[in-house]
């Protein structure tokens, strides 16, 4: 059942142009104004945007609501240490990146919401975007931060995130040294050593994300074997959204790779089924062409008594 709400009075997303939006899929037709705004409070506040999505359906505000927010989720620059074969953004910094978050910054500390969530390129070699949340963190330390990383760094910056991230959803398009070079011209190890010295230290809520591409299909396979084992936060089974612009689904030879898929995916969900079951909340995200090319379906979730934990993310 959706919740219906007044979407921009609980949650922002902020975009790297600066655009505001009151939730993570941004359509078009709800945008609410700019951080450069002068007068974007007073926007905020009058916004009437009306939406729905999986979850959520928006409704006009009435003067009896009040701006309670439970996120604000904001884009810094695309600066990243990765080289993904996948990702379509320049790893140049952005050049007004100083002025957008202190805008962001305003924002944050005129409604000092519950959670942030801050991405873009990777967070922790951007070190504006990352001194900004420390201070935020010192500021405001009942806040909860939380970022996507893929945890590539040395020992002191990583030290470093663990005190200040509630939670980190660990980025990784490879499970073995080859494919994960490949994929992210970055070092297998070096992530693993990282998340399982954060792992081990529990300070920080951790969220593996595979995200499948054609090469590197059969290596979600080893990860999600590893990752259901892990007291994790979170899993994701995701993949690009390129995924079937560079791959013809349709053919025998997709078709019968990822029946080959299914058989040891769904293997795995059914020998971990108590396990799964027992988290009684979202647990496992699984993007909608995996959903569908595994056929792991809303009935396949309802028979294995997955309604609460299994979810396919728009």
């Amino acid at each position: 059942m959706k919740t219906t709400r007044v979407c921009h009075y609980k949650k922002l997303k902020i975009k790297m142009d600066g655009s505001i939006y009151p939730c993570c899929v941004a359509p078009q037709h709800t945008l609410i104004g700019n951080v450069f705004d002068e007068d974007i409070i007073e926007k905020i506040e009058n916004a009437d945007t009306i939406c729905e999505c999986q979850m959520y359906k928006s409704v006009p505000h009435t003067p009896n609501d009040k701006i309670e927010l439970d996120y604000i989720h904001y884009e810094t620059s695309n600066l990243c240490q990765a080289s993904c074969v996948c990702c379509p953004q320049s790893k140049e910094k952005l050049e007004n990146e100083k002025e957008l978050l202190d805008r962001i910054k305003m924002l944050i500390d005129y409604y000092k919401p519950k959670n942030i969530t801050a991405i873009g390129g990777e967070i922790l070699v951007q070190n504006y975007a990352f001194n900004m949340l420390f201070d935020l963190h010192k500021k405001y330390p009942g806040m909860k931060i939380h970022t996507i990383s893929n945890l590539s760094v040395g020992e002191k910056r990583l030290k470093e995130a663990e005190e200040i991230f509630d939670e980190i959803t660990v980025s990784i398009l490879g499970f073995n040294p080859t494919t994960y070079k490949n994929e992210m011209g970055l070092e297998f190890d070096v992530v693993m050593r990282n998340f399982e010295y954060l792992y081990k230290n529990k300070k920080v809520k951790l969220r593996p994300k595979f995200l499948a591409m054609p090469t590197n299909l059969f290596d979600i396979v080893d990860f999600f074997n590893w990752a259901i084992k892990l007291d994790v936060d979170k899993i994701y089974l995701h993949n690009i959204h390129e995924f079937k612009a560079v791959a013809n689904l349709g053919q025998p030879y997709w078709l019968k790779t990822f029946a080959k898929l299914e058989k040891q995916i769904k293997q795995i969900l059914e020998e971990n089924k108590e396990h799964i079951q027992s988290k009684n909340r979202h647990f496992i995200s699984i993007h909608p062409i995996l959903s569908e090319m595994l056929n792991i379906d809303s009935g396949y979730i309802t028979r294995n008594g997955f309604n609460k934990t299994v979810f396919i993310t728009k």
